[in-house]
């Protein structure tokens, strides 16, 4: 059993750092991420094409790696949270989480007890397919409560009005925020540099600090790195995904090759 590498990062004093997938699912992603430096990754659930087959496999590649896998899912998919966990997944991101008691319903599915109350499944993917058999509440249980992390993701005013009660649900490891629907929804729809925005950021901040919870920025500038993790931010969600980091590279590539044909007259069109 591995430390969560949020954990890990967070314990030693620096930033963990994040990027998503939303469309690669190949045996060499999470080394390609490994070697890229991140901390953790989010596999799309919510916006990307995976089934739990493909989260399954993504799971195990991971745990290969020093890289934590999380799973991103809407909130209105919450009772797949049991099985994407029995398959190795060491957290779980839920969007558009607005009341405390959505909190808690989430960490009753991923908590065992006496937090929460997750079904008890021996011999998978998540414990390396040992068996604890009486063990389990004594060994494998509080290591999953520890480690494995539960984030609440705050996407809307009423959620925004209540990141207090939500961070003081006990289970709650960590809360993140979906910056283009809460500021769709504070109606500056992805004007992070907005005071409404910046606001909204720092009332997420000093509920997760006045509960002992991390708080995830998800910064969309380099600049945002510097001043999220300043905030208070101790996870950091770096700019982009696989299909940007992919676009943005290929891009590069053809805009070099155009810039030397033209270079020596070659019409590019």
């Amino acid at each position: 059993m591995k430390e969560n590498a949020i954990r890990r990062a967070v314990r030693q004093g620096r930033p963990a750092l994040g990027t998503g997938l939303k469309e690669f699912a190949s045996r060499a992603v999470p080394w390609i991420v490994q070697e890229s430096g991140f901390d953790y990754c989010a596999i799309d659930h919510e916006h990307g094409a995976f089934d739990l087959e493909t989260i399954a496999a993504l799971a195990s590649w991971f745990q290969a790696t020093d890289v934590t896998a999380i799973v991103r899912i809407h909130k209105n998919f919450a009772h797949l949270i049991p099985g994407i966990l029995d398959q190795g997944i060491m957290g779980i991101q839920v969007s558009e989480i607005e009341t405390a008691e959505e909190a808690r319903a989430i960490v009753r599915l991923a908590k065992y007890p006496p937090i929460g109350n997750r079904g008890i499944s021996g011999q998978g993917p998540h414990t390396g397919y040992k068996s604890y058999g009486r063990r389990h509440a004594t060994e494998y249980a509080p290591w999953a409560n520890e480690n494995i992390v539960i984030c609440p993701s705050i996407e809307s005013l009423e959620g925004l009005a209540n990141v207090e009660a939500i961070a003081a649900v006990e289970g709650i490891d960590m809360i993140a925020y979906g910056h283009s629907d809460l500021s769709a929804q504070l109606g500056v729809h992805l004007d992070l540099e907005h005071p409404k925005f910046k606001a909204a950021m720092r009332k997420i901040v000093d509920a997760c600090k006045a509960h002992g919870k991390l708080v995830r920025g998800s910064a969309e500038t380099e600049a945002q790195i510097e001043e999220y993790w300043q905030m208070g931010c101790q996870v950091l969600n770096l700019p982009g995904n696989d299909v940007s980091t992919y676009l943005d590279g290929m891009k590069a590539r053809a805009d070099r090759a155009k810039a030397r044909l033209k270079g020596i007259g070659v019409e590019m069109g």
